[in-house]
């Protein structure tokens, strides 16, 4: 036999070139750009999840951080008056929660009393309105609906029963309600207390070719959060105040109350507003009949677009402004997550967070230019002025490079 028989044989095609698949450019760019915003999905879902997981923790730093907002700026007055920074930061965050806690002492037992007078007067309602339904032009049967009524009443009362059986579960909600809301008194003092020891110790961890951004960006994050809350705030309490008003003239029972959901609906944009004024829409007309119903309704659009066409962009202006499609996208991504806490939460972080990417945004534009930004924030309103911190620059100074262009012109 011979022995090149055995040899192994070379494939005749194994030297040529196979062709490869023609991937187009585009899909090649999209496939780029769906495995990175997959990977940031996930990353961005884990986040999510270690958060809620650590909720007694993650929500009193949250909340912590928005009341830091408003607690700060009468802490540094009482410093700059002379007043030790530990006292300063003790009266401020003591006193609040005194006063928040008695608001609610006070609030609760007139608000059952007036529930109490309210129940007649509804019942009552609730009969006319069933007549007009039975008797006016939509022809509906009034038993079918006094039947419908009757099943869901039936429903609420087992649901109760549900409810009364999970007591225990009740118990421990309201322990670790306790628990998060004393956690956020504490962390409240110590960011009102140490809160520019707090940031400079996280800066000084870092590299030292990203402190600039960071301190620009923490910056930029703490005036857009700082300008939101503060300016909702203020919207919130002007349309507490005229819808109040408008419902003592009027007459309407329950007008405390009323005029406190107003207040806290005006921290959930877009559904707060259209809750509360139907509550107060509905309270009136179970007391005073459609006349005076139509007469609070009126009251109730009239606040509300002038807090829309004025007070909006009067107070607003400085802060981050939101598309709407954004703000009822992560209401009701925070309402699903976190619950109605979730939905107070959910548009002060989209707007902090849009403020911040904004920035770092800006910054990375600035750096592709050539330029190096400093440790100024490029864009928005900057740090509370109250920390003593810089207000934010424009990024490129365009108006000395015009008055030169023009002083070269006139010398030539």
């Amino acid at each position: 036999m011979d022995p090149l028989d055995d040899a192994p044989q070379s494939d005749p095609s194994a030297g040529r070139e196979r062709p490869g698949i023609a991937v187009p450019p585009w899909l090649d760019t999209l496939a780029q750009l769906s495995w990175r915003l997959l990977v940031v999905l996930v990353g961005v879902a884990g986040l999510v999840v270690l958060l809620t997981r650590l909720y007694l923790v993650s929500l009193p730093i949250i909340l912590a951080l928005i009341l830091a907002t408003i607690a700060v700026p009468p802490a540094r007055r009482l410093e700059r008056r002379g007043v030790p920074r530990l006292l300063a930061a003790l009266l401020v965050v003591v006193g609040g929660a005194v006063v928040f806690v008695g608001g609610i002492v006070l609030l609760v037992p007139a608000f059952t009393r007036q529930v109490a007078e309210l129940g007649p007067t509804i019942d009552e309602a609730f009969t006319r309105v069933l007549a007009w339904v039975d008797e006016g032009p939509l022809g509906l049967d009034r038993v079918e609906i006094e039947a419908l009524v009757t099943d869901a009443l039936a429903n609420v009362g087992q649901f109760s029963g549900t409810i009364a059986s999970q007591v225990g579960s009740i118990a421990v909600a309201v322990g670790e309600a306790l628990t998060a809301f004393t956690l956020a008194i504490v962390l409240l003092f110590f960011f009102v207390k140490d809160g520019e020891q707090i940031v400079g110790w996280f800066i000084s961890r870092a590299p030292e070719r990203l402190r600039d951004d960071m301190r620009a960006a923490g910056a930029r994050g703490w005036g857009a959060l700082a300008g939101y809350v503060r300016g909702t705030a203020a919207i919130a309490l002007i349309d507490a105040v005229g819808v109040g008003i408008g419902l003592l003239i009027v007459g309407v029972p329950l007008v405390l109350p009323l005029t406190l959901l107003v207040f806290l609906g005006g921290f959930v944009p877009v559904i707060g507003a259209f809750t509360s004024g139907l509550l107060a829409t509905l309270v009136a007309l179970a007391t005073g009949g459609l006349s005076t119903a139509l007469i609070v309704l009126g009251v109730v659009l009239a606040v509300q677009q002038l807090e829309g066409n004025v007070l909006q962009p009067l107070i607003m202006r400085r802060a981050v402004a939101l598309h709407p499609v954004v703000i009822l996208t992560v209401l009701t991504a925070g309402a699903v997550i976190v619950g109605v806490v979730g939905a107070f939460l959910a548009v002060p972080i989209a707007a902090t967070l849009a403020a911040v990417g904004n920035e770092l945004r800006l910054r990375g534009e600035l750096r592709a230019r050539g330029v190096a930004p400093g440790p100024t924030p490029l864009g928005g309103r900057g740090i509370d002025p109250e920390l003593g911190l810089p207000e934010a620059a424009p990024a490129v100074p365009r108006s000395p490079r015009r008055r030169r262009a023009r002083t070269g012109r006139r010398d030539g």
